[in-house]
């Protein structure tokens, strides 16, 4: 966050000694004293002692050019330039709530949007009773040191939970009261969305602290006067730098579109192409039509009900110039556009309505989530936080150039989909799963599928087997086992024993994931991969030490001291992490809160859909080509014969049914049954898993328990005197076997 303060600090510094003669800069003495006229009239003390009457004619009467409303929204003389302090014009009178209306030539109150006429006497008491709310929102400020934003949400909460307050101070006219007697705690921003626009393109950090209900101008001000403070300047005129430094604020609408819209072919020519296609299937020009009113009655007349007229006026008039579209994967940020123009019509083309677009790619490092659900064709952008990761994602994506013989790779997909996106996220995942669920297997495919993808910029699956090798042997990649003497003296620094002129001596000698942190730091065009396999095993709060802060996503690149060398060191931005964790050995639940804050994790379960076939005596069949097995059993009498997939899940429900709540973590996972990525197809292949890996990690989960594990596997595979019978569990027994199994 400091260094994103920071760029901006020194964007707008440099821009200062560029543009600052072109500028026309307020004096600060100017400023205060302009300042000082309006506290003079309007002050805390000047409030208290005013009666109901003099509210209504020296606070809240229009009329008056004496008065505080005049002053705030339009005075404009060598005493009091109000324009300086901060714009409020524009809107009705209703942001008053009360008002002497040339309507009815009398007092009103501004009512579900309506004039409501009201006595002189309820107006005094209106304006009294404002008077009394800016007296209070005085104390508060007062009483408020403003030194962190928890400050500020107390006071809030505080104004929040007082109904007469909480209607008030959110007008754009009570915050630049209040800047202008407190200045070094209110900015001379009012509006809400101009100050939202203005943080954005300066793409500051303000929306990883506030939440969403708390953007509000009395928590931008925290942020605006830090930005004012760093540079030494006022804020009026900070403002000034920042519209010439960002001259489009204000003028950009985000919107995002699912690439499912289009098929790859499609997608493919639209980022290569300059434009944004609309996916509206209708053969009419429609730019002519400018109201969303227009577009429903034309659509309506043509008898067009594929999207409805917002969608399709959203795409026709809402993109205008400078505008920007996310083209997102299931909400994962894959290119962003700027638009060069507004709508334009082709006739003769596949995707006749379209846009002039300039498009980014975002490579993996920088790609994100974007929040709320994909419902429409399009969708607008509402939230800050997006609204800066789209601008970041502009400033930092590459520049697609037009080019017709690209080849566009295939979306990720399952797993892979997810481990790529939560490790875009949080920049270290761990893989967790009952055993035989594939953890490894996943981390291992996932990464050098992103490596592919980085590398060659294309699929795995298309490479070539050599290069294919050289991924597998690639520096971009290193798999760690972990086990339980593993300490941060081989995982990040310690002393080692070395002997020189038969000296006992000790050196420091960097750790496995400080060796591979350092290669990544010097090869930073290229992202790294570190595979902690089986990483329960280890005690991940002693191996990882002082870097549990420096591993967290928005910790990397800053530096700290490591506790053996007291050497600077930092977790470079393109490393990431995949451990892999057996639920039957550790849950998830007993690591470090500190550590599994900073880590995202994924549970694999079993997938009875990989094992979807049967295999009978010596028979083979595939479970999906129904034809083929009534050919084959309309030949066999007597068959005996076992689904694969619905034997496992039924063991597995055994198995949560008999351990209880702990038995979702100890189910069995797929993989047993796979050799060389197939299913296995021999009766003598599921004789030896049962035998040698599933029949003795059943004992293991129950402690050689026979009557737990008599309930797993079934009765008819105990003898009469309770003993497991071993005896059927081989090749020739098979048909037996598959029986007291399937008993």
């Amino acid at each position: 966050m400091e260094s994103r303060i920071n760029d901006i600090v020194n964007k707008l510094s440099e821009n200062y000694q560029k543009y600052g003669s072109t500028i026309k800069f307020e004096k600060d003495e100017t400023l205060e004293r302009y300042q000082d006229n309006f506290i003079e009239k309007f002050s805390l003390t000047t409030l208290e002692r005013m009666s109901p009457q003099e509210s209504l004619n020296e606070l809240m009467n229009m009329n008056n050019q004496e008065s505080m409303v005049y002053w705030l929204e339009f005075k404009n003389d060598e005493e009091f330039k109000t324009g300086l302090l901060g714009g409020i014009q524009g809107g009705s009178a209703g942001k008053y709530t009360m008002f002497h209306s040339k309507k009815y030539n009398q007092w009103v109150k501004w009512e579900s949007h309506k004039q409501v006429p009201i006595s002189d006497e309820e107006a005094a008491d209106r304006a009294d009773q404002i008077r009394r709310n800016l007296i209070k929102l005085h104390n508060y400020i007062q009483e408020n040191s403003y030194k962190t934003i928890d400050d500020i949400r107390l006071m809030i909460e505080s104004i929040e939970n007082d109904e007469e307050l909480k209607g008030l101070y959110r007008y754009g006219w009570v915050h630049k009261y209040l800047h202008i007697h407190y200045p070094e705690k209110i900015s001379c921003y009012h509006g809400w969305s101009i100050f939202t626009s203005l943080l954005v393109k300066m793409k500051h950090p303000f929306a990883e602290i506030l939440s969403d209900d708390e953007m509000s101008p009395y928590f931008f001000d925290y942020f605006y006067i830090d930005l004012s403070n760093r540079l030494n300047i006022s804020q009026i005129n900070l403002s000034r730098l920042i519209g010439k430094s960002y001259p489009d604020i204000e003028k950009t609408t985000y919107f995002k579109v699912e690439v499912s819209k289009f098929d790859r072919q499609d997608l493919e020519q639209m980022i290569h192409s300059k434009y944004f296609y609309g996916p509206i299937n209708l053969n009419e020009d429609l730019t002519n039509i400018t109201s969303r009113k227009e577009m429903m009655k034309f659509l309506h007349s043509i008898n067009y009900d594929e999207y409805n007229a917002t969608q399709v006026n959203l795409i026709t008039k809402g993109i205008t110039e400078n505008d920007i579209v996310l083209l997102v994967d299931s909400n994962r940020a894959q290119y962003v556009g700027v638009a060069n123009g507004e709508y334009e019509y082709m006739q003769n083309e596949k995707f006749r309505h379209r846009i002039p677009m300039t498009w980014y790619d975002i490579n993996q490092d920088n790609q994100f989530t974007i929040s709320g659900k994909i419902t429409k064709i399009i969708n607008r952008v509402n939230k800050a936080k997006d609204q800066v990761n789209i601008e970041l994602a502009v400033e930092q994506g590459e520049k697609i150039i037009r080019s017709e013989t690209k080849k566009l790779i295939n979306p990720l997909k399952g797993e892979m989909r997810e481990i790529n996106s939560l490790l875009g996220k949080k920049k270290q995942v761990i893989l967790t799963g009952a055993p035989g669920t594939g953890k490894t297997y996943w981390a291992q495919k996932t990464v050098h599928e992103l490596i592919a993808r980085q590398l060659y910029k294309n699929s795995y699956e298309n490479l070539t087997d050599k290069e294919k090798e050289t991924i597998k042997n690639s520096e971009q990649l290193k798999t760690v086992v972990m086990h339980s003497n593993y300490g941060y003296e081989e995982f990040v620094e310690g002393l080692r024993p070395e002997t020189i002129n038969n000296q006992l001596v000790f050196k420091i000698k960097d750790g496995v994931f400080k060796e591979f942190a350092l290669k990544a730091k010097k090869d930073s065009d290229k992202n790294y991969y570190l595979i902690l396999d089986e990483i329960n095993r280890a005690d991940l709060t002693k191996i990882f030490g002082e870097l549990i802060y420096s591993i967290e996503n928005s910790k990397r690149g800053e530096y700290i001291n490591l506790s053996v060398s007291n050497k600077e060191f930092t977790i470079p931005k393109n490393l990431y992490i995949i451990g892999t964790m057996n639920n039957a050995d550790k849950s998830v639940s007993l690591i470090d809160l500190a550590l599994r804050r900073r880590f995202g994790f994924i549970e694999l379960k079993p997938n009875y859909d990989l094992l979807d076939c049967v295999i009978a005596n010596n028979i083979v069949i595939d479970a999906i080509d129904t034809e083929d097995e009534d050919a084959l059993l309309s030949e066999i009498e007597e068959v005996t014969e076992i689904h694969i997939g619905d034997w496992l899940q039924t063991v597995n429900q055994r198995i949560v049914h008999v351990l209880g709540a702990e038995g979702n973590d100890l189910q069995i996972g797929h993989s047993y049954f796979l050799s060389n990525e197939e299913v296995i197809t021999e009766p003598g292949q599921f004789v030896d898993v049962l035998k040698y890996e599933i029949i003795p990690l059943l004992n293991e989960y129950t402690y050689h328990n026979q009557h737990q594990l008599k309930e797993i596997i079934g009765d008819r595979m105990y003898d009469s005197s309770n003993q497991l019978r071993f005896n059927l569990i081989s090749e020739e027994e098979f048909g037996t076997l598959i029986e007291a199994l399937l008993e």
